[in-house]
């Protein structure tokens, strides 16, 4: 896909925060209504550094800090950089884990520390990104499989939330008790330290632009209050019991601090 320059990104990320209910812009039978007042910010940062994959590979692998989770040598993944950021997993039945990239304080905030999400001023942090879902497989029945974009939080006890976007779903993962799906909403899962939202179901090899309202959706699922923190914001395939074969393209994802 062709570059974009950063400066070009954001102007129309204001554009489009200031013209448009800023929860998301694609078109989803699935996005939750904003009833939050609306407000007017003078300023828009982006505050992670390689949204657009565009250094070379060893700088994109360690602003993008790919990695695993739970999963066992049964399992194949990798991600790769090439002016978009390539995820593949394959796993045996029996594997529960997930693979995920994206933005951490660590590695990808232009200021190394965790951001504030509870000010005495009004701030809104967004995330806009594309995606591709370019294959998935999977054995029916028994599976639950997600693809999304997750969010985790340091609360002020110290203790780490999160909160996940799920735009693609296998059956399976949509019907999990805690969820409210079958009474009309998007609530996926809710439970221990995970509320996980229904976004969309996106089609299978075609690109879609996302735009989040990450605020909106954590003090939702958590009730913001002072001392909050943004620790990371990532895309994530998790799998648990069949089988699977997923690949996904992600590109041009900017978190952005409006204020």
């Amino acid at each position: 896909m062709k570059r974009h320059s950063v400066s070009v990104a954001l102007f129309s990320i204001l554009s489009l925060a200031m013209l448009l209910t800023p929860n998301i812009l694609s078109i989803s039978t699935f996005c939750a209504t904003s009833e939050e007042t609306t407000l007017t910010f003078k300023t828009i940062d982006a505050i992670n550094i390689d949204g657009d994959v565009s250094k070379d590979q060893v700088q994109n692998k360690i602003y993008w800090n790919p990695h695993s989770t739970g999963l066992t040598n049964a399992s194949d993944w990798n991600v790769t950089f090439k002016n978009e950021v390539q995820i593949l997993l394959r796993t045996r039945t029996g594997e529960a884990g997930h693979v995920a990239t994206g933005a951490w304080w660590t590695t990808s905030f232009k200021s190394n520390t965790k951001l504030p999400l509870y000010t005495s001023k009004p701030i809104k942090l967004m995330a806009n990104f594309r995606v591709n879902v370019v294959t998935v497989r999977y054995e029916a029945d028994n599976e639950w499989l997600r693809i999304a974009l997750a969010c985790a939080i340091q609360r002020s006890d110290g203790s780490v939330a999160y909160t996940e976007m799920d735009f693609w779903d296998s059956p399976n993962t949509l019907k999990h008790p805690s969820g409210n799906l079958k009474f009309g909403g998007n609530t996926v899962y809710r439970g221990g330290d995970v509320v996980e939202y229904k976004i969309d179901q996106a089609i299978i090899g075609e690109w879609i632009s996302y735009s989040l309202d990450l605020t909106q959706y954590i003090n939702r699922a958590w009730s913001l209050r002072s001392g909050d923190v943004l620790e990371s914001v990532y895309v994530v395939i998790e799998t648990m019991g069949a089988a699977v074969e997923v690949k996904v393209k992600v590109d041009d994802l900017w978190i952005t601090r409006l204020g």
